[in-house]
């Protein structure tokens, strides 16, 4: 295609349209939030190669749900076993079945992808990731404990929805900003084209039937996606009208506050570590992104011993980075502890939940505030 400077600027913006107020740029290899409107000259550098930048998905909306242009789906072939070409090649092919429009890049790495629905219009984010997640697991991709079953023992590449949060934080980080959510490094990195291909868009029709490898015409298969664009709020929440009724009730806007650190020096955290399911699951390794961000909202309870604990235990995963794991401390600096029956939803199996041994505990790190009760 015939495209200059302006119009690829135009076309990336386009595709990765989230917040206006911050956006991401890697440095160092850690990606960090600038909060300002990005600048053109910023995507130029991106499409040539001397930067890395990235979104963030949602925007504050209505009623205090934020809203978003897409959803996207995260593959990675990290885990063990998976074939993250097989659940690329299965997803894409039932989304498109749905409808919706769909677009495809191969990762930083070309060694996973991902998979983005696209909107014509600003939609609910809790309505959008519910209504993917459903066709992800329809699909039989989205399996969150991290393994297979009877049917189908190969361990899933599913990562995670981007953004993975329903609602926004109404916290602050320490500079006094807003907390932004999560971010999604944008595709068409001329860098990491050059390398290996990562980034580069794929025609998801191709991409259906297995084939990965760039065919060159990257700038059309983006024109193609936004050109077909035809899902609004009225479409989508047509398309969700099947689902399940505790599905499509939408959450509760997240309340700003902040939890008391727990003071009793480490007794109560060696308590909680030694005796609660959930942290001696995640000393085994190899757990999702969902979990460990899960991980890190227990642990903050414990203030500097907690963060302590959260790089000893994140240590046990063959992925520990311990840059990025401060990254993801500071990022879930304001989170309020993950309750256990969320926790269930994403791949903890808690034999105590309908039981009375946790004393009514509810998260993982409450666990802490009940030493004095015996355990049943």
């Amino acid at each position: 295609m015939t495209l200059n400077a302006d119009d690829k600027v135009r076309l990336l913006r386009e595709l990765t349209r989230g917040a206006d107020d911050v956006f991401a740029m890697r440095t160092e290899g850690v990606w960090r939030p600038v909060y300002a409107a990005m600048p053109d000259e910023y995507v130029k550098m991106h499409l040539a190669g001397a930067c890395e930048i990235g979104s963030y998905p949602l925007m504050p909306g209505e009623k205090g749900l934020p809203d978003v242009w897409w959803v996207a789906a995260d593959f990675d072939g990290k885990r063990e076993g998976s074939d993250w070409k097989r659940d690329v090649k299965r997803a894409t092919r039932w989304l498109l079945d749905t409808g919706a429009c769909v677009f495809v890049n191969l990762s930083r790495s070309a060694k996973g992808a991902h998979v983005r629905v696209l909107f014509k219009e600003p939609v609910p984010a809790w309505m959008a990731r519910r209504w993917m997640l459903s066709w992800l697991e329809e699909a039989g991709v989205a399996c969150n404990n991290g393994e297979g079953d009877e049917w189908d023992p190969i361990p899933p590449s599913f990562d995670r929805l981007i953004p993975p949060q329903d609602t926004l934080n109404k916290g602050f980080n320490k500079n006094g900003k807003r907390l932004p959510g999560n971010l999604i490094g944008s595709p068409l990195n001329g860098k990491l084209a050059r390398l290996n291909g990562g980034t580069l868009p794929l025609d998801p029709d191709r991409v259906a039937v297995g084939e990965f490898d760039p065919d060159g015409e990257h700038w059309k298969h983006a024109v193609t996606a936004l050109e077909s664009r035809e899902w609004g709020f009225e479409q989508l929440r047509e398309a969700m009208r099947e689902m399940p009724d505790d599905v499509i009730v939408p959450p509760k806007p997240m309340q700003e506050y902040h939890l008391p650190v727990v003071t009793s020096d480490s007794a109560s955290l060696d308590y909680v570590v030694r005796l609660c399911d959930f942290f001696k699951m995640m000393r085994s390794g190899g757990q999702t992104y969902h979990l460990r961000v899960a991980l890190a909202s227990q642990l903050h309870r414990f203030g500097e011993a907690g963060r302590l604990a959260f790089h000893e235990i994140s240590s046990t995963d063959s992925r520990y980075d311990a840059r990025e794991t401060d990254r993801k401390w500071q990022d879930t600096s304001t989170m309020h502890p993950i309750r256990c029956e969320t926790l269930v939803g994403w791949g903890f199996k808690c034999p105590h939940l309908s039981t009375k041994r946790c004393n009514g505990s509810g998260a993982p790190s409450y666990f802490a505030d009940y030493t004095y009760a015996e355990i049943l």
